[in-house]
């Protein structure tokens, strides 16, 4: 008999009229429209991927400006564009070993 006055009690606090708006809206809440859960959860990893591409790209930035102080004379310039591009004056051969 217990098991039936609990199956009973369990279905009138189901059926309820508070515990099934409290439920519609938890469901409008996680699942439905622009500010649901779901929808800010995947925001933020979206915003944090983007923090990290800008990391990224900040550090590249630093790297290239860098490089670029680095080339401001002419032997130092010569070297890059030697071993980058294999470029060679017009009066000496460039032999590639790999």
């Amino acid at each position: 008999m217990k098991q039936n006055d609990f199956w009973t009690k369990a279905r009138k606090v189901l059926i309820n009229k508070y515990a099934i708006t409290l439920y519609v809206f938890a469901v409008l809440f996680i699942f439905v429209g622009e500010q649901s859960l779901i929808n800010q959860i995947s925001r933020k990893r979206e915003i944090r991927r983007t923090k990290q591409e800008i990391e990224q790209i900040k550090a590249e930035t630093t790297e290239a400006s860098n490089l670029l102080q680095s080339l401001d004379n002419k032997d130092s310039l010569e070297r890059f564009a030697r071993e980058q591009y294999k470029m060679h004056t017009d009066n000496e051969d460039v032999y590639l070993v790999e």
